[in-house]
C-alpha cells in the first residue's frame, strides 16, 4: 500500500515496508498501520487545510506530551503543504467491556481520576469547552479548568494487561471536572446500565465527588438537546439514537427535563 505521504515521513521513521488500513480509527483522518525502519506505528493524516480536522490533530499532538503513561506516545509528527501527520506507538491492547458486571469496570474510574489529576499545558489556555453553550442556558456551570475527555466510549480504550490506555485525544477540553465522568454515565446505560448503577460506578471518581449536583443536572438536559440535534442531523446512524435514549433516561432519572 503506497501512501501519498510516505515521502514526508521517511525522515522520522526509515524506509517503509509495509502499510495497512486501520479499522475503528479516527472518522477524519486517513489511519494505517505503518511497518517501518523504527518500528510499527499508528499513522494518522489529514489534508494540511485550515478547520477543524486539522485543529484537531495539532490538539492531539500538543497534549500528548502531558498524557505520559495514558496516551500511546508520538513518535513523530510531519507537515507539507498538502499533509499533516502524525504517528503514535502502537498498543496491542483488547477493548472494555462495559456491560453490567464486567470486571473492566474499575478500570475506567480509575483512568477518569488520572484524566482529571492531568495539569493543563500552558497551550490549552484557549482550549475552553464550548460544544454544550448552544443546549444550555447555564454554560458556566459546565466550566473549568480541568482537561477532560468526553468521548470514553469502549473503542477509545485499550487494555494491555495491568495498564489501560486511553487514544482518540483530538479534542481535550478544558471544563468541568465531571465532564468526563457525565459522559462515561451515557456510555454505560448505554450498554445496560440503570442510571443510578451508572452513576454509582462513576461516583467514586474524585472530580464528580466535587461536582455541584446543579451542574450535573444543568449537564444532563443539555446532553438530551445536543443528542437530539445529532440524531437530526444524523438520522440513520442507530448507535446516536442509543445515545440519545441514554441521555433521556439519565435526565429523568435526575429529575432534569
Amino acid at each position: 500500500m503506497e501512501l501519498p505521504f510516505q515521502d514526508m515521513m521517511r525522515p522520522h521513521t526509515g524506509p517503509v515496508a509495509h502499510a495497512r488500513p486501520a479499522t475503528g480509527g479516527s472518522g477524519f483522518a486517513t489511519t494505517v498501520f505503518v511497518q517501518a525502519e523504527i518500528g510499527e506505528c499508528f499513522v494518522k493524516a489529514v489534508p494540511n487545510r485550515p478547520g477543524g480536522r486539522l485543529d484537531a490533530a495539532r490538539r492531539e499532538a500538543q497534549i500528548n506530551r502531558t498524557l505520559t503513561g495514558i496516551a500511546p506516545r508520538l513518535r513523530f509528527e510531519a507537515e507539507d503543504e498538502q499533509w499533516f501527520v502524525t504517528g503514535f506507538e502502537v498498543v496491542d491492547g483488547r477493548h472494555p467491556d462495559y456491560e453490567p458486571g464486567s470486571a473492566d469496570l474499575p478500570r475506567l474510574v480509575h483512568v477518569m481520576d488520572q484524566i482529571t489529576d492531568l495539569a493543563p499545558p500552558t497551550l490549552a489556555d484557549t482550549w475552553q469547552e464550548s460544544r454544550w453553550d448552544r443546549f444550555t442556558d447555564r454554560p458556566e456551570l459546565l466550566s473549568g479548568n480541568t482537561i477532560t475527555h468526553t468521548d470514553l466510549h469502549p473503542d477509545n480504550i485499550l487494555i494491555d494487561g495491568d495498564r489501560t490506555w486511553v487514544v482518540d485525544w483530538e479534542w481535550p477540553t478544558l471544563a468541568a471536572g465531571f465532564l468526563t465522568a457525565g459522559c462515561l454515565v451515557g456510555q454505560l446505560i448505554a450498554a445496560g446500565h440503570t442510571p443510578a448503577e451508572a452513576e454509582s460506578w462513576v461516583s467514586d471518581s474524585r472530580a464528580w465527588k466535587d461536582a455541584d449536583p446543579k451542574a450535573v443536572d444543568e449537564f444532563a438536559r443539555a446532553q438530551v438537546r445536543m443528542r437530539e440535534w445529532t440524531v437530526e442531523l444524523f438520522p440513520d446512524q442507530t448507535w446516536r439514537k442509543d445515545m440519545l435514549a441514554a441521555a433521556r433516561m439519565w435526565s429523568e432519572h435526575r429529575g432534569a427535563r
